[in-house]
């Protein structure tokens, strides 16, 4: 099954952030990771691929990464899938987003649960870990594909960077530990995709990231 998955990062929205498109090619099921504030690119990437979602998927609840969330969900009659502890701050986007300068609607679904270890089955041979990482936001968390060798780490980690945790909910002391204790423990050749940016891998940035390197 695993020589069935695929997976494309795309840049998209204002911000430039970056959502993820997961799928088995041979039975189309997919997933989408973080549509971001423009959930267009993402609809048709899923119509010209002919597949079919099952699950949309958000590693935190800030504006860049959410604001399309409602609109893909409702395309596929699906809910978005969001931790509880980043929940308000999916329900106050548009509060947030007006004071860095960005437009959003309320969200009309409200989000379901995921939770740390939780694992998301979307078919067999195709599933996804959830990894809680607070520090960006209390929220945050990863997806970890196993067979791909795969995660996506929203805010948490970047190309020689960390996320911010400056905003509202933000803590260094908890980003540095969910690294550490979190993401770190993954295979070093586990691709990393950041939420903005150029992809890396776990073992790049325990060698050379200068904020969090290996203890």
């Amino acid at each position: 099954m695993s020589a069935d998955l695929r997976w494309e990062a795309i840049p998209s929205g204002v911000l430039r952030c970056v959502g993820t498109v997961i799928w088995n090619d041979a039975t189309r099921s997919a997933v989408v990771i973080d549509p971001t504030d423009d959930p267009s690119a993402f609809l048709e990437f899923l119509h010209d691929k002919r597949l079919v979602l099952k699950y949309v998927l958000l590693t935190h609840g800030h504006i860049d990464h959410a604001a399309g969330a409602c609109d893909v969900a409702r395309s596929f009659g699906l809910v978005p899938r969001l931790h509880a502890d980043d929940w308000t701050l999916f329900a106050k986007m548009p509060e947030w987003g007006r004071s860095i300068g960005l437009a959003a609607a309320a969200p009309d679904i409200a989000p379901k649960s995921i939770e740390h270890d939780e694992i998301i089955e979307v078919e067999e041979g195709f599933s996804l870990r959830v990894i809680h990482t607070p520090g960006h936001t209390p929220g945050q968390v990863a997806y970890y594909v196993e067979t791909l060798g795969l995660a996506v780490v929203g805010d948490t980690l970047f190309f020689g960077s960390v996320g911010r945790t400056d905003l509202p909910g933000g803590s260094m002391e908890s980003l540095v530990r969910s690294i550490r204790e979190q993401l770190y423990v993954l295979p070093d050749e586990t691709i990393v995709v950041p939420g903005h940016g150029t992809r890396t891998t776990i073992g790049r940035e325990k060698r050379e990231n200068p904020y969090v390197r290996e203890d």
